[in-house]
């Protein structure tokens, strides 16, 4: 259903591609509704599948296996792209304020950007730990890693804190 002649009635901003919002996607894809303009926010258009990951780690997937190409899956929902990252709130004229281009309207905002685990109260966790979220930082934080492991040429002590099916996986 083409959205081209139809007004726009309520903007619906997503802030992240997280699986919730691949989800909204998805579904909005299959069933749009005239009238409403979806616009998603995010900093990059390969969000990786968490799930995914340690498989990943592991060798068994791709890049392209374990992350989803959120551009045809925003032509496929007529939702705008807007690449960058969202970096406040107005929340009197209800926009959300972006690092670059103007800022995006919302009658309805949903937030989906996942966590970050603050470092900064454990002394030497700055300096000694990689943090596996924000997931879409933590391939480039585990190769740099992996290399200095492989290059240094002695042995390497690596723990993992999280007992969950994640870190256990991660372990493997």
């Amino acid at each position: 259903m083409p959205k081209t002649n139809s007004q726009v009635l309520q903007n619906i901003v997503l802030v992240g591609a997280g699986h919730a919002h691949v989800g909204v996607l998805r579904s909005f894809g299959l069933n749009p509704i005239a009238g409403v303009r979806i616009t998603l926010i995010t900093r990059q258009v390969h969000t990786p599948y968490s799930g995914m990951l340690p498989g990943m780690i592991a060798g068994h997937y791709s890049f392209d296996d374990a992350h989803i190409d959120v551009g045809p899956l925003c032509k496929f929902a007529w939702a705008r792209l807007h690449l960058g990252a969202a970096i406040g709130l107005d929340l009197r004229d209800r926009r959300v304020l972006c690092d670059n281009g103007p800022p995006n309207p919302y009658d309805f905002l949903s937030i989906n950007i996942g966590s970050t685990p603050s470092t900064r109260r454990t002394p030497g966790a700055r300096e000694h730990t990689i943090p596996v979220k924000p997931i879409d930082g933590f391939l480039a934080r585990f190769e740099a890693a992996r290399a200095r492991i492989l290059g240094g040429g002695a042995k390497a002590r690596i723990g993992i804190v999280g007992a969950g099916a994640g870190g256990t996986e991660l372990a493997l």
